[in-house]
Formats: structure tokens, sequence, C-alpha cells
């Protein structure tokens, strides 16, 4: 590391890596704010955990579930506007839902609008609650989509509370 040396200057959220090198200073400057986990990682780390929120739950409709609360978003692949995770990075990747279900549910883990694997759990005639998951390891392009598919009324009692969480978690392991 000869003639190596580093400045980190968090002004508005801003830092600059400066290297030194036979030809002289380089500035390499990247976005990044502190604490949200939502810009581009210098590292490359792309994962995310989303959690449903209370008002958001047994959804009336089917279609794409969304995971409003978002706890990690490094790498920025995860909207909570739309719920869908776009592949930022290609590689391989783990995707896991875990829900939390009082009466029945059907969902999947959709691929760019494909089924990868599903669920359907119920907990009818006794009617309590329990957590079900389901995940699986699949291979992404940049600007492949995931996201978790619901299957509308009747299979739809999937919920979040202030004790009971629904989370829906991405990370690229290689």
């Amino acid at each position: 590391m000869n003639n190596f040396s580093t400045c980190l200057c968090w002004s508005a959220c801003i830092y600059s890596i400066l290297l030194h090198d036979n030809n002289g200073l380089q500035a390499l400057k990247m976005a990044y704010t502190p604490g949200r986990g939502d810009s581009i990682s210098p590292s490359g780390t792309v994962a995310f955990t989303a959690k449903l929120k209370d008002c958001d739950s047994y959804p009336k409709d089917s279609g794409v579930l969304r995971f409003a609360t978002v706890l990690l978003n490094e790498g920025g692949g995860y909207s909570p506007e739309t719920g869908i995770f776009t592949c930022p990075t290609g590689g391989l990747y783990h995707f896991t839902l875990h829900a939390s279900v009082y009466g029945r549910v059907q969902c999947a883990i959709f691929k760019n609008g494909g089924t990868v694997v599903s669920l359907y759990h119920t907990t009818l005639p006794d009617k309590c609650s329990q957590v079900a998951s389901v995940s699986c390891v699949v291979k992404l392009v940049e600007n492949d989509t995931v996201w978790v598919n619901m299957w509308g009324p009747g299979r739809n009692d999937i919920f979040a509370t202030e004790d009971n969480d629904t989370v829906f978690v991405g990370v690229r392991v290689g």
C-alpha cells in the first residue's frame, strides 16, 4: 500500500476517497447515505429486508404484495412503492418469505412474471396464528424482477401486527 492515503468527507452525505498512486492524486467520489442502506454499496453488496405494514394485512387483490417498511436495501434494488426487487447486479440470489398466517394463504415468489416457488398454508378450521415460509436460490441477470405474488380473495389471510412480522428478504450470494 505504498503512496496510499484515504480521506473521508461526509459533507452532504457524499464522501470522497483520495487515492495516491505513482501518477499523482486521483479522486473517486461515490454517493452514499449513511444509515439508510439504500444506495449502491461501495462493497457491491446487494441485500434487502422489507416488512408488511399492519395496514396492508389481508390484501384484497391478487398480484404483487407490497412490503412497504424497508429495514435494509443495500444496492437499492427493492422498491417499497411497488414491492418489486429489480436486480442491480447479476448473480445468484437467495429469497425468503416468512408469512404470518391467520386462516388460509396462497402466494409465490415470482421471477419475471413466472412462479419460482409457491406456498400454501392453512390454519383452518382451528384458525390460529402461524408462520409459513418459503425460500429459493435463483440466478438473475441485471434488470430481472422478483416479487411475492398473492392469489387473492379466499387465500389472502397474511398479516402483520406490532408483534407479528411478515417479511420478504433477498441477498446476492455470488
